[in-house]
């Protein structure tokens, strides 16, 4: 059984998840140890040790899950979008070569500095392009 179709199960049809193999529950029991965590945070905590009846934990949290009639909102929480990979600002490909060797940087340091943190670099970039313009 998937993931998904065992959580709506624990929820909502309690005959049908007592005829559930074992090794089912077995299988999605740290996912479903998980989104509980949301909830419950302390008992997944005690329900996350070594050598603990897997399936056991998912029988516990189906007791927890009875009390409601249909799958909550805090099960399927919602991911944070990532940025725009594909940012804007490029670089002075002059400055950078000399900020780059102003502070022992190679080009892959560099490259990883502009997909990590993109706002923190153009800041230093442009503070170190304001200080070459006024040396010269």
């Amino acid at each position: 059984m998937k993931l998904f179709d065992l959580v709506k199960v624990m929820f909502t049809d309690p005959k049908k998840f007592r005829t559930i193999k074992n090794s089912d529950k077995a299988k999605n029991m740290f996912m479903i140890n998980r989104f509980f965590a949301i909830k419950y945070p302390t008992t997944a905590q005690s329900l996350n040790k070594n050598g603990i009846n897997p399936w056991a934990v998912i029988e516990l949290w189906q007791i927890v899950a009875s009390k409601n009639r249909k799958v909550p909102y805090w099960i399927y929480t919602k991911t944070k979008k990532s940025a725009n990979k594909n940012s804007a600002w490029k670089p002075d490909p002059e400055i950078s070569k000399l900020w780059m060797m102003r502070n022992n940087l190679s080009n892959n340091d560099f490259s990883s500095m502009l997909k990590l943190n993109p706002k923190g670099l153009k800041e230093a970039i442009d503070n170190f392009s304001k200080r070459v313009s006024m040396n010269e």
